[in-house]
């Protein structure tokens, strides 16, 4: 078919009509002229992949990685950073339109000077093929084969490394039914935590030589197999692998800083941490709050948390243990002015959403990872009393359709 792309779809499409019906065409601009090849259907519409731009945008740029097109990790390379920033704005507009809401219209969407080289976390799923060496690498664009890789041009260059080192230790040592590798990179630290996962039901134990090995080939780190430290704002954090953690460090900061700037926590104020994590938001609130109470369900992020705490000596943060919507049935109408809450891409419960309205602090801030839920959620606790005061958008994908915005909410007193 031969299409002109019209808007930015979330998901990393394009919209475009071939004889009336819409198409979701990949590795397209808006206002392009492509030739594109169907892939399927994707949420009941017809999705197809770009084979050949016939009238390109003034922002199609080429893709910086090789594995481009193929990997499912990237959508945008091939667009102009200013423009990606401009795309995900009106993804963003589009789906809050769609749940009622207006976008305020001062709303800054931050992106980063270099956008490449920025994950200090990554997963790669390990390949096995007759007669060839183990490869690791990422799913294929809506597939679930993987593609091998060599280079991964948006993690930190000692992930890309390290994968590689893996890569090599395992083949020489023979290692067989590896899953998973999982790397996370202390930001301002010489630490690698990883995690490999073996096939089938409980996975078994590696031979300790793996590790060995691949330290050997990295002398300039310190390969760590518990934990890693996460440093920022003079705070020291403790992170495992069965732990959230953002994985763009520097966005991250500027994400946090709004943050903390919207919710204006002073010593007068008690604050619900909600969906708290191992403790890097609700921490630092602790700084300037009177208390927090952070709520968390992951057993190993309470327990980090607590330790979290120690180690920055902020003894006015507490836990409560439990599912958001059930422990805040222990909450005490009043007890606290402000709550903030950055729970993960399928947003909050309806019953969360419920309990919130109930205790009805002056003050929300909603960070989040996925503009439909986020939009969806907002509508819901502006139809229960809250008015929005200010949003901004933060770029912590550069390259992929993922972009996290924060919003700040206040109890109307009318």
């Amino acid at each position: 078919m031969i299409v002109r792309g019209e808007a930015a779809a979330h998901g990393g499409a394009v919209i475009a009509h071939d004889e009336g019906r819409t198409v979701l065409v990949y590795y397209a601009l808006p206002d392009e002229l492509v030739e594109a090849a169907p892939r399927g259907r994707q949420g009941g519409l017809q999705a197809a992949r770009t084979e050949r731009v016939l009238e390109a945008s003034p922002d199609r740029i080429e893709a910086r990685c090789p594995h481009f097109g193929e990997c499912g990790g990237c959508q945008w390379q091939h667009s102009r950073y200013e423009r990606q920033l401009a795309l995900k704005r009106q993804v963003v507009e589009d789906v809050w339109h769609r749940a009622g809401l207006r976008l305020p219209q001062d709303t800054p969407v931050l992106g980063m000077d270099v956008p490449w080289r920025y994950r200090i976390r990554g997963e790669f799923e390990a390949s096995y093929r007759p007669g060839q060496p183990i490869q690791f690498g990422f799913h294929r664009l809506r597939s679930h084969s993987v593609l091998p890789i060599r280079t991964c041009p948006i993690h930190d260059e000692r992930i890309e490394r390290a994968m590689l080192a893996f890569r090599q230790a395992a083949e020489e040592l023979d290692v067989r039914g590896l899953k998973t590798l999982l790397l996370t990179v202390e930001p301002t630290g010489k630490g690698l935590l990883w995690k490999a996962r073996r096939e089938g039901r409980g996975g078994g134990a590696l031979d300790p030589a793996l590790g060995q090995r691949v330290a050997e080939l990295l002398p300039d780190l310190v390969l760590l197999d518990d934990s890693m430290n996460l440093d920022f704002w003079d705070l020291t954090f403790r992170v495992r692998s069965d732990t959230f953690v953002q994985t763009n460090y520097g966005q991250m900061l500027v994400l946090y800083g709004l943050a903390l700037e919207m919710l204006s926590a002073g010593p007068g104020d008690a604050v619900l941490d909600l969906y708290a994590g191992i403790g890097t938001l609700g921490i630092p609130v602790a700084r300037s709050a009177g208390r927090v109470t952070a709520v968390e369900e992951n057993p190993a992020a309470i327990q980090l948390s607590h330790l979290n705490a120690r180690i920055n000596v902020t003894p006015n943060f507490r836990t409560l243990p439990g599912r958001v919507e059930t422990a805040l049935r222990q909450v005490r109408l009043g007890d606290h002015q402000a709550a903030v809450l950055d729970p993960p891409r399928a947003g909050c419960d309806p019953a969360a959403i419920a309990e919130l309205l109930r205790l009805s602090p002056e003050r929300l801030v909603y960070v989040s990872c996925e503009p439909s839920t986020h939009a969806r959620d907002i509508a819901l606790l502006v139809r229960g009393g809250y008015r929005l005061r200010r949003a901004a958008i933060v770029d912590m994908f550069p390259q992929t359709y993922h972009v996290e915005a924060v919003a700040l909410l206040e109890r109307s007193t009318a």
